[in-house]
């Protein structure tokens, strides 16, 4: 069994580091959505919040792109 691939500029990168990325990047997105909202006061355990939600877009990002 072997993790899916992607190739980027003739290196090989495994797809699972893609789907990280965009949850950080989701993840950044988000928070600056909802401080843009002011909504800060609103979360009680922000940490938890937006790491949840990041690890949420990059589940659906691989069940999107790589789930049979």
């Amino acid at each position: 069994m072997h993790c899916p691939s992607l190739n980027i500029f003739g290196t090989f990168f495994p797809s699972w580091m893609l789907c990280a990325i965009t949850g950080v990047v989701a993840a950044a997105v988000i928070h600056k959505v909802l401080n843009g909202l002011g909504n800060r006061a609103e979360l009680k355990a922000p940490l938890l919040v937006y790491c949840s939600l990041g690890l949420t877009v990059a589940f659906v990002v691989w069940l999107t792109r790589y789930g049979s």
